[in-house]
């Protein structure tokens, strides 16, 4: 046979581009299953790290970071019938520090059958040191009475008239241990101040609802009644 024969009768062999199709296109579907995997693996992680996310702020949504931390005081009037100062101590529970800025903070009070939907105006301040109120020592009639200057600072006052002359109804929040910052820290107590004026007193027998809401958080529901038996001109717990 001719080698002229020989070199035609391979090169009408169709074997080798058929093996050679055959291999592009395998590499074709690995290259194709590659990178679908990688799409999945990514949008797995993607969706595991947002369901971690949201998973984490509805607990944050559904739970509060304040609790309450002793007795409730109540200040009775000269009439023995009313109360018109609530004191509620207060504590971070579970995080280091909780924002009580005037802006991120509401406090709703019901007093009998009045009820306000936020009396909050803020962290209170000492008028001769200019730092957060540290109430340490002192007796809670010492920082019952605030003003608020023309800046919109809340300051000791020690003058439950002007208190009410400023405010009528408000709470405020001295920090005991404080650092000077409007944030309750984990090593800090505070007491929400809640005074009464003189047209909205609180009765005997009547039902308190306080409710605290932070940012994006649960609110601190706390529920009690005034005793049906009070002394007049002091404080009473409940």
């Amino acid at each position: 046979m001719k080698m002229k024969d020989v070199l035609r009768k391979l090169l009408g062999q169709k074997r080798g581009i058929v093996g050679l199709e055959a291999a592009i296109v395998l590499i074709a579907f690995v290259i194709i299953a590659a990178a679908f995997s990688f799409m999945v693996m990514n949008q797995g992680l993607f969706a595991t790290e947002r369901g971690k996310a949201v998973i984490q702020e509805s607990l944050q949504q559904a739970s509060t970071p304040l609790t309450m931390d002793g007795t409730i005081f109540l200040r009775t009037t000269s009439s023995d019938t009313s109360v018109d100062c609530i004191v509620i101590p207060l504590r971070s529970f579970g995080i280091d520090y909780v924002p009580m800025w005037k802006n991120e903070t509401v406090v709703t009070l019901k007093a009998g059958e009045t009820a306000w939907g936020n009396i909050y105006y803020g962290v209170l301040y000492n008028d001769v040191t200019g730092n957060v109120y540290d109430p340490t020592g002192n007796q809670f009639d010492d920082f019952v009475g605030v003003h608020e200057n023309a800046t919109g600072t809340k300051y000791v006052n020690g003058t439950y008239s002007a208190y009410h002359a400023t405010w009528s109804v408000a709470a405020v929040l001295a920090i005991d241990n404080s650092n000077n910052d409007e944030s309750l820290n984990s090593d800090e107590k505070g007491y929400l101040i809640m005074t009464l004026s003189s047209s909205y007193l609180a009765g005997v027998r009547d039902k308190i609802v306080v409710e605290i809401r932070l940012e994006r958080t649960a609110p601190l529901s706390i529920e009690f009644n005034i005793p049906s038996s009070i002394s007049q001109d002091t404080w009473i717990t409940v």
